[in-house]
């Protein structure tokens, strides 16, 4: 339908009216509408024709105050253009005026009414694809474009810790039970990767060819400073300048190793045992680096962010000279009843004489990767310090978890305790020691630096469920041993009794560990580096797991439960769709319609596995309003949404497989439509 308006030309002076022939405006001789009612988006062609009654010139305009006008198509006497209909129109609304002026400034306008239908089960949601989601974490979009959540990860060796898929990690400190003082943190492979540390077999590489691994090189700065073999120093500036020849190469003096003056700390050619597995006979080796007789003072550090962790394991910042590849939750795993760290080598200062299974330092004041926050969260030591949210881990990266520990115990096979080996020779004998109060021990058993004086495959076993006692021997495990369930194998505990008690409370979950068999492998290589992680499902919840420190160089006792931390993985899985409706700020989303097709396995899924929805219509806002979508019988609903007035809808959707480790709730298809109203002004 549309309508005509005739508006008048300028006026003229009273003494000449009457005088002249009159002006007449522009006549329409045709207006053409090819549809009054469409859906939204659609398209009507428009038309009009006209005539001047003194023939002078016509010009053609249009305006539109809802929906899409085209391009025009002007002829002497007429004028067509396409439209497109809004989302939404008010009933009665002629939304598009068109208006013909000629030469004399008098006009004539025809109002084209439309009206659009709208349509509650126009399925607006594509087949899945994987660019259809803004996010998906723990699902996977399989061959059959179904949204599949992944089962629950729990690793099985500390040698390979790769994610399948993006999850949520968080890490919660447990116990500690040493006497040395502690940084626990992780590294992504693929950035040492990519900083040329590792290659594409995860051995690590040597490109100066001085006999060192550039990890080992890079972490203590040992790189002379000049010449072939020099490396780029990893921090801002050099607090040690000497340098020291061994087996024919030029070393730096490691800063983590020397003392405030940076004195000579070089010994060539001493007596020690032969650290390889065997019967450890006397070699003249190399030794660089010191312990502290008392108070470091300014000594035992490479300066940097923390002055006591080494710079490449700090997360980057300007203080390591923007080099650190670290992410360290906890700077400080210490739980005592003093306030001092080891022979003040902490990475920060002690501050609490609690012992309750929270780090003696206000852990909030740093971001999950170690970094100074502006804005501290949580003042102060509370409950709140126990437990870093890591955030989305990204999936098929893979991971490697270390302890920096402050302690020092000399080298011997009496005590199983080895100087860490920077240098081997080709039969794995070790040609230089470093002597340092500051200890690094990787998940990946190859990477660190000191060797396995034992040597027996595997390098610990241990039942997860019983308490660790020092009475137990491992080699013939009788007194306080406990049978591994479903066999009829002994082995000693893993983790003290006071740590098994703290687990079983609330803070924890209640964890009652199950009485399986764990292991520390035996390092592969032919030096036999010495492993220093456990670990071990807790058995009840799926994606919980603990991770547990040996701190002793070469082993030690052996107990592998020196410091223990508590990783959730989130099971459940994440979807979250794009914007499915037109951004129209004309219009606002009233009514939506939402079906599901999803499937929960009977054969592995119990009555824990979930699989819930939610619709917002602001998803363009950094925190959207979700409206939940419950199910009653039939699995679709209409929802009321005009409470909360927006035109960016989309939905998402949490996948749980509760307390089954093999439940994969699957998403089989997923239908939304929606009504919109105009938005009163």
């Amino acid at each position: 339908m549309s309508t005509v308006a005739v508006a008048a030309g300028p006026s003229e002076p009273a003494a000449l009216q009457g005088t002249k022939a009159v002006r007449l405006p522009p006549q329409l001789t045709g207006i053409t509408q090819s549809a009054e009612a469409l859906n939204a988006g659609d398209t009507a062609q428009l038309g009009v024709q006209a005539v001047d009654p003194q023939g002078s010139p016509l010009t053609f305009s249009w305006s539109a105050s809802a929906g899409t006008l085209g391009a025009p198509v002007n002829g002497a006497n007429s004028s067509s253009r396409s439209w497109t209909a809004p989302a939404c129109l008010a009933d009665g609304s002629a939304p598009v005026v068109a208006t013909v002026s000629n030469g004399l400034g008098l006009s004539t306008s025809a109002a084209f009414e439309f009206s659009v239908a709208q349509d509650l089960y126009l399925d607006r949601q594509p087949e899945f694809t994987a660019s259809g989601f803004t996010e998906r974490q723990n699902v996977t979009l399989t061959p059959q474009q179904t949204l599949r959540a992944n089962p629950a990860w729990m690793p099985e060796s500390p040698e390979l810790l790769v994610l399948p898929s993006d999850q949520r990690l968080t890490v919660s400190f447990v116990y500690e039970s040493a006497g040395g003082s502690h940084g626990f943190g992780y590294l992504y492979v693929d950035d040492l990767r990519a900083a040329g540390f590792v290659d594409s077999q995860g051995n690590l590489t040597d490109n100066n060819a001085n006999g060192i691994a550039d990890l080992h090189e890079d972490l203590y700065n040992l790189a002379p400073p000049t010449g072939t073999q020099a490396r780029p120093y990893i921090g801002v500036n050099r607090r040690c300048t000497r340098t020291f020849t061994s087996g024919g190469f030029t070393y730096s003096q490691p800063e983590l190793a020397s003392n405030s003056s940076c004195a000579t700390a070089f010994s060539a050619g001493q007596l020690l045992a032969d650290a390889r597995p065997g019967s450890h006979p006397n070699v003249n080796v190399d030794v660089v680096g010191s312990f502290p007789p008392g108070t470091p003072g300014t000594g035992y550090s490479d300066s940097g962010l923390f002055a006591r962790i080494p710079n490449l394991l700090e997360p980057r910042h300007a203080l390591n000279g923007n080099r650190g590849l670290g992410h360290i939750p906890f700077l400080l795993a210490e739980d005592d009843s003093d306030v001092s760290t080891y022979q003040q080598l902490g990475a920060v200062g002690d501050g609490s004489t609690a012992s309750d299974g929270i780090p003696d330092y206000d852990v909030s004041a740093y971001d999950a990767h170690g970094l100074p926050r502006s804005v501290n969260p949580n003042p102060g030591i509370s409950g709140y310090d126990r437990t870093v949210d890591l955030g989305v881990v990204q999936g098929g990266r893979e991971l490697v978890f270390f302890l920096v520990a402050a302690y020092g115990l000399p080298h011997s096979m009496d005590n199983g305790t080895v100087f860490p080996c920077l240098r081997k020779s080709a039969t794995g004998q070790c040609t230089l020691h470093l002597k340092t109060p500051i200890s690094v021990f990787f998940s990946k058993a190859k990477w660190n630096l000191d060797q396995d004086p034992v040597g027996q495959a595997p390098a610990a076993a241990r039942n997860a469920g019983c308490a660790y006692s020092d009475r137990c021997n491992p080699a013939a495990p009788s007194t306080d041993a406990c049978t591994v369930v479903g066999t009829t194998q002994s082995l000693c505990g893993w983790l003290d009794y006071d740590a098994q008690v703290r687990l079983n409370t609330p803070h924890y979950g209640n964890i009652n560990l199950p009485r399986t068999a764990i292991v520390a492998p035996q390092s592969p290589s032919l030096s036999m580096n010495m492993p220093h992680v456990m670990v071990g499902a807790t058995g009840t919840w799926p994606g919980e797991w603990l991770l547990a420190f040996e701190d002793l160089n070469g082993g030690g006792d052996r107990d592998f439960n020196d410091v223990v931390f508590l990783i959730r993985s989130d099971p459940s899985g994440l979807v979250r769709s794009r914007v499915l409706s037109p951004a129209d700020a004309g219009c606002a989303i009233s009514r939506v319609y939402f079906e599901k097709q999803d499937t929960r396995d009977a054969a592995t899924c119990d009555a824990t596995s979930s699989i819930s929805y939610a619709i917002s219509t602001d998803c363009g806002s950094p925190t959207p309003t979700w409206h939940p979508v419950t199910f009653q019988g039939p699995p679709y609903r209409i929802l009321d949404v005009s409470s909360t007035p927006g035109n960016q809808l989309c939905w998402k959707a949490t996948l749980n497989g509760g307390q089954s480790s093999t439940c994969q709730p699957t998403i089989h298809n997923v239908d939304i439509g929606y009504e919109t109203v105009p938005v009163t002004p």
